[in-house]
C-alpha cells in the first residue's frame, strides 16, 4: 500500500507539469492522496478471494415437528396521515426435522412427518411458540405436535447438512496447485463430482451394497470428528486413475478422506490409494491398511479397523491458526487501477488552461502582443465570450488603436449578460470615448458603470474626476470631491496616477475551477 501511495503522490505532482496543465494546489494533492488510499483499500477488498468454505457433515434425525395453522394481527400506521389499520395474517402449516449436528431445523413434507411418527412410535402435543417469528399480536397460536427418536440404531435416519465457515487459507496461493482437467478427460476417465454420497464408481454387487451401508452409518455417527469417508471403486483401472481423481477433487471439502480402490472382475483388490486435503501421513497408513485386505467383503468385515485408524490419526484443521494470512493484491493491478482513477482526478481538477485564462495572465504581466495572439484566433471559434472581447479591447487600447478597442468593448457589452462584468466594460468604454474626445459618451458610459456596479467604485470615481477636469466643469468637480467617500484620496491626488484611469481586465476566467469544485461537492452529496 505504501508503494501505491507514493505512486499516487508522484502522479499528482509530476503529471500536471509534464502535460502542461494547471499545477495542483496543496488541497488538491491532499485530496488525491486520500483518494489513493480509498482506492487501494477498495481494490484490496475486491481483489481478495472469497474465503467462505463449506463441508458436508453427516448427522441423523432427533425429532420431527408439525405446527398447525396459526393467526396473528399486525398493526400498520401511515407515517403521513397517522391512520392506523390492522391486518389479519394466517400462517400455513409447517413440518420440519431437527438433526443432531448443530440442532438445525430442516423443512420436510407432510408425509415424511408421519413416516417418522410410525418409525419412532410416539407423538406428543405441546403449546406452539411463534414469538420469535411474529410481527404483531398472536390471536391463535395453533398447536405443535412432535415425535422424538427413541434412541435405537434400528430407527436412525441419516441426513447430510452443509456447514459453512471461514477458511483463510483460500486467500493464499497454493504452491501445489494442480491444473484443471478438460471436459474430455473428465468424460474419458468417468470422473464424478463431489456430492452428498459415500460410494462412487460403477462397481455393483451385494458386497458393495454392504460397504455402502457401513459408510453411510459411519459418516453419520462420526459427526463428533466431522469426518466424511468416501470410497471410489474402479474396475481394472491403472494406478494413474488415483491421481486423476485427486486432481478432479482438488477443491473437495476439507473434512473428506477419499479412498480409491481398483478391483478385478472377482472384486479382488488390485491396488489402493488415499488422498485428502490434510493428514498426508494418515493417508499413507490408510492405503497400507487397505492393501492388507483381499477384497471388498474383507473391508466390510473388518471396517472397524478403518474407523479406528481414522479416529486415531485424523486431525481436523483449526482454521483460526491461519488468520494471519492476508489477501495478496497484485502490484501491477493496483497501479493500473490507481492510474485510471488518478487520471480522472487530474482531468477534473487539473485540466490544461483555457486560452482566455492564458491571455488574462499575459495581460496581467502587460504582455499585450502575446495576449493578442491567443485571443484573436480564440474569438474566431466563439461568439459568447464577453470577457475575452473585453480583454482584446484592452490590448488594442494599450496599443493606441482606440477604434478597434471601441469595437470590441461594444461586442463585450452585447455578448455578455453578466452584470458585474458589464460594469467593467462600460468603464472601459468610458475611458475609450474620453481618449477619443467624446466626453458626452464617456460620461454616459461611466454612469452606466456606476448603475451596474451598484455604487461609485474607485475606478469610476477617478474617471469622473478626469472627465470633469478635462471639460472644466468645476461645479461638478467640487460636488464630486465634497460628496464622495473618496475625498481624502482625491485630495492626496491618487487619481492623478495614470494607472487609475486605465482599462480594466476581466477576471471571469478564474471561475471554471470553482465550477468543478461545486460539481465535486454535488457528487459527494449525492
Amino acid at each position: 500500500m505504501i508503494v501505491g501511495y507514493l505512486y499516487a503522490l508522484g502522479f499528482l505532482v509530476i503529471i500536471p507539469l509534464i502535460m502542461g496543465w494547471q499545477a495542483l494546489g496543496v488541497w488538491e494533492i491532499a485530496a488525491g492522496s486520500v483518494l489513493a488510499w480509498i482506492i487501494i483499500l477498495i481494490f484490496s477488498g475486491w481483489d481478495s478471494p472469497d474465503t467462505r468454505d463449506y463441508e458436508l457433515i453427516g448427522t441423523y434425525v432427533l425429532e420431527a415437528r408439525y405446527f398447525t395453522e396459526w393467526v396473528e394481527r399486525i398493526r400498520h400506521e401511515d407515517k403521513n396521515t397517522k391512520k392506523v389499520t390492522y391486518e389479519t395474517v394466517r400462517h400455513p402449516e409447517q413440518w420440519s426435522v431437527q438433526v443432531a449436528e448443530g440442532r438445525n431445523l430442516i423443512s420436510i413434507h407432510r408425509t415424511a412427518y408421519y413416516r417418522f411418527v410410525d418409525l419412532f412410535g410416539n407423538e406428543y402435543e405441546c403449546n406452539a411458540d411463534h414469538r420469535w417469528e411474529s410481527r404483531g399480536t398472536i390471536i391463535d397460536p395453533g398447536t405443535c405436535y412432535y415425535t422424538t427418536w427413541p434412541g435405537t440404531r434400528e430407527t436412525v435416519r441419516y441426513r447430510y447438512i452443509w456447514k459453512e465457515y471461514e477458511n483463510p487459507i483460500l486467500r493464499a496461493p497454493n504452491v501445489f496447485e494442480m491444473g484443471e482437467l478438460s471436459k474430455e478427460e473428465v468424460k474419458k476417465y468417468q470422473l464424478q463430482d463431489y456430492a452428498a454420497c459415500e460410494l462412487y464408481g460403477k462397481v455393483q454387487g451385494k458386497d458393495v451394497e454392504a460397504l455402502a451401508a457401513k459408510l453411510e452409518e459411519y459418516n453419520c455417527w462420526s459427526r463428533t470428528k466431522q469426518i466424511k469417508l468416501n470410497f471410489i471403486l474402479l474396475e481394472n483401472a491403472k494406478p494413474i486413475l488415483a491421481q486423476y481423481w485427486k486432481q478432479h477433487w482438488k477443491n473437495g471439502k476439507r473434512n473428506s478422506v477419499n479412498v480409491v480402490i481398483s478391483l478385478d472382475n472377482a472384486h479382488k483388490i488390485q491396488w489402493a490409494g488415499a488422498f485428502g486435503w490434510q493428514n498426508e501421513g494418515m493417508h499413507v497408513k490408510l492405503r497400507n491398511l487397505l492393501l492388507e485386505f483381499a477384497d471388498i467383503a474383507d473391508i466390510t468385515e473388518h471396517f472397524d479397523r478403518v474407523t479406528q485408524l481414522l479416529e486415531k490419526e485424523y486431525h481436523r484443521a483449526d482454521f483460526k491458526q491461519y488468520d494471519y494470512i492476508r489477501p495478496q493484491t497484485s502490484v501491477k493491478k493496483m497501479l493500473l487501477v490507481l492510474t485510471i482513477c488518478l487520471s480522472l482526478f487530474c482531468g477534473l481538477f487539473c485540466r490544461r488552461p483555457d486560452p482566455p485564462i492564458n491571455a488574462m495572465r499575459l495581460l496581467e504581466k502587460q504582455k499585450y502582443a502575446a495576449a493578442k495572439k491567443i485571443l484573436e484566433p480564440y474569438l474566431l471559434t466563439t461568439t459568447r465570450d464577453g470577457y475575452s472581447y473585453n480583454n482584446l479591447g484592452v490590448v488594442y487600447f494599450m496599443e493606441g488603436n482606440v477604434e478597434d478597442a471601441l469595437h470590441f468593448f461594444n461586442l463585450a457589452v452585447e455578448r455578455d449578460d453578466r452584470m458585474g462584468e458589464k460594469s467593467v466594460v462600460y468603464h472601459n468604454l468610458s475611458e475609450t470615448y474620453r481618449k477619443m474626445g467624446d466626453y458626452k459618451a464617456a460620461l454616459r458610459n461611466i454612469q452606466k458603470s456606476v448603475e451596474y456596479s451598484g455604487d461609485t467604485q474607485k475606478m469610476d470615481m477617478c474617471s469622473l474626476y478626469h472627465l470633469y477636469r478635462e471639460t472644466n466643469n468645476q461645479k461638478k468637480l467640487r460636488q464630486l470631491i465634497e460628496k464622495s467617500k473618496w475625498k481624502n484620496m482625491i485630495i492626496k491626488s491618487d487619481c492623478a496616477d495614470p494607472y487609475s484611469v486605465m482599462p480594466i481586465i476581466t477576471t471571469q476566467a478564474h471561475r471554471p475551477m470553482y465550477g468543478r469544485l461545486l460539481l465535486l461537492k454535488w457528487l459527494l452529496r449525492v
